[in-house]
């Protein structure tokens, strides 16, 4: 039996308050106005943003797996960050690495009291050798991946001789440090070390002692002992370490859930040369960034460049793929380009793998987790679900993001018009098209006055369309519904004088030709937290007329397993089916955010 511990305590200083409040000031759920005000993006703040700092602990149900399976792993974050305005990351970024660098898979995941679980299903054709599961958030990018967590794994693919590089420390690109453990007061109680093959097994663990820890928080694993999970490793240890000099401001922290950001371009920078005339911040006008989810759960979402170009906007935390069009506005009408920041770290960087071999007993391990992946696929047909599939709400799925309109109107209740603004004139109460200076304007009436003072957004299948003269040339014929909102609509600082939204018959936007510097881009959303398997596919849970064996891997796992001084918590499983040695394992933090660690070893004969 083992019990390990280590501490990890850190203080912030006042000093960064003043950068969390700016940007408190500028980042809303939905929308973020960097134009406003001082941006957090000015490099003059760089000093004290800096000293938010971050880490993240991140523990996997084993560190021996075969392609196709999930790596079930449970990460919380620690750090220096503004206490006061709650926490400063909500979304975990995990990847499956290669030991050069490149991500194999990954997601994103919910932080929520700064612990997140989840899992990845590892790719079918990978070749056997070692591979790293890395973690960060968003705010970590800023120092580099340096700094994250790396969790080293062996995973085997039995179809595949081919082994993956290897790579010793003098060529990796990057040090990593075992993060350091201690004693602590946790043990497993008394049990009998040996159980028969499909035996329930029932164990207790106590947190004791006379230090001040009054309860635990971590992960509970059952595996087989050569599987036992890795040490974790980070790419620098303590906040000591990290100096402002490796800190770039590139990124603001996900802190009201997924987000994007970039930046805009303005090519006529580039095409006249305006940099080395010292036009440049003339030309960093503030631009709008029109973002459209598509789909049945569509979205709207619109925010500003600030002075130096960036922008940053909240999505809501969907889950699956997701495709948005995205649709730059400029001042002027002038030219201006989009840059979406990618997601995921794109950094490359190469990672100590030893020579990827097997003892006797670790490839005995292997050859019976192998024979159980293929024998889950023929009983079963599947594997483990690495995510839930995305809520189907047909309700939400028929509400536009502006509500229930104030006017709805049915075009196939009336005889076919040959132009929209005959439409609006006839068909549309409430919405009159007005022709000034050669400029047709649609004025939506209402009994707000200030409806008047803005423009109305104006939109096709919830898309918004910027030029009117194309908006009014959209042949009714292809349009079914005309929605009118009635009212000014507020999306975080932005206002509009009222929304009308044609929906067309086919929903593609009634063929309208897309505006130039306007895209489509596939976005990866957060991907749901993967239940504990207390007892997946064991003998209890099967029916026994069928004769399905054992073809677990993982025993037991509990991403959330919870402790308190002088309470034994039960620990319940069923045995394996194969004769062996077994390692039952936990690891959690503390209130300090110490790292404890509690095991104990029993045999299946």
């Amino acid at each position: 039996m083992v019990v390990e511990q280590h501490s990890r305590i850190w203080t912030l200083s006042v000093g960064v308050l003043m950068f969390a409040l700016l940007f408190l000031g500028v980042l809303f759920q939905e929308t973020a106005n960097l134009h406003g005000q001082e941006s957090p993006f000015n490099p003059e703040l760089s000093a004290q943003a800096a000293r938010i700092h971050e880490k993240v602990d991140c523990f996997t149900d084993r560190s021996l797996y075969i392609c196709d399976e999930l790596i079930r792993f449970r990460a919380t974050i620690h750090g220096q960050v503004p206490l006061a305005s709650g926490p400063w990351s909500t979304v975990l970024y995990v990847e499956l690495v290669s030991a050069e660098g490149e991500r194999l898979a990954g997601g994103k995941y919910p932080l929520r009291d700064n612990f997140a679980s989840g899992g990845i299903r590892i790719p079918a054709k990978l070749r056997s050798g070692s591979y790293y599961l890395r973690s960060y958030t968003r705010w970590m990018r800023n120092r580099g991946p340096e700094t994250y967590s790396y969790v080293p794994l062996r995973i085997i693919n039995p179809q595949q001789a081919d082994l993956a590089v290897e790579i010793g420390q003098d060529e990796a690109g990057i040090i990593l440090s075992v993060v350091p453990v201690k004693r602590g007061n946790i043990e497993f109680t008394a049990h009998q070390g040996f159980f028969g093959r499909g035996e329930p097994v029932s164990m207790n663990l106590l947190l004791s002692g006379n230090d001040h820890t009054d309860s635990l928080a971590g992960c509970l694993t059952v595996v087989p002992l050569r599987a036992r999970p890795a040490e974790l490793f980070l790419g620098r240890h303590g906040s000591e370490s990290d100096s402002a000099d490796d800190f770039r401001l590139n990124f603001l922290p996900d802190k009201y859930g997924p987000s994007i950001s970039g930046s805009v371009i303005y090519p006529r920078i580039e095409d006249e040369g305006l940099e080395d005339e010292g036009l440049e911040d003339e030309a960093m006008k503030p631009a709008r960034i029109h973002f459209t989810l598509m789909g049945k759960r569509s979205g709207y979402f619109v925010c500003r460049s600030d002075a130096y170009g960036r922008f940053i906007v909240g999505l809501p935390a969907r889950t699956g793929k997701l495709e948005l069009f995205v649709q730059p506005e400029s001042p002027d009408d002038e030219a201006v380009e989009v840059r979406i920041d990618q997601d995921f770290d794109p950094s490359m960087i190469r990672l100590p793998a030893a020579s990827f071999t097997l003892s006797e007993e670790e490839g005995k391990t292997a050859t019976i987790m192998s024979r159980n992946v293929q024998l889950l696929k023929i009983y079963t047909g599947n594997l483990p679900a690495a995510e839930a599939e995305p809520e189907q709400d047909s309700l939400f799925q028929a509400v536009p993001f502006y509500g229930s309109p104030s006017r709805s109107v049915d075009l196939d209740k009336y005889v076919m018009l040959p132009t929209l603004k005959e439409v609006f004139l006839n068909l549309v109460p409430g919405v009159t098209p007005l022709t000034r200076r050669n400029r047709t304007i649609l004025q939506i009436y209402s009994a707000n006055p200030s409806l008047s003072l803005y423009d109305p957004l104006l939109m096709i299948d919830q898309v918004p369309v910027l030029d009117m003269d194309q908006f009014m040339s959209v042949s009714p014929a292809k349009i079914r519904w005309v929605d009118v909102l009635e009212d000014v609509y507020v999306k975080g600082d932005l206002r509009f004088g009222g929304v009308i939204n044609l929906r067309s018959r086919e929903q593609d936007m009634a063929g309208i030709d897309l505006p130039d510097n306007s895209f489509f881009i596939d976005y990866q959303a957060m991907h749901p937290s993967v239940p504990s398997i207390p007892d997946h596919l064991s003998h209890d849970s099967l029916n026994p007329d069928e004769r399905i064996p054992d073809t677990r891997n993982t025993f037991l796992w509990m991403a959330d397993f919870k402790l308190g001084k002088g309470i034994p918590e039960k620990v319940s499983f069923v045995a394996p089916d194969y004769p062996g040695e077994y390692l039952v394992l936990f690891r959690g933090q503390d209130a300090q955010g110490g790292l404890i660690v509690a095991e104990t070893v029993f045999e299946v004969r």
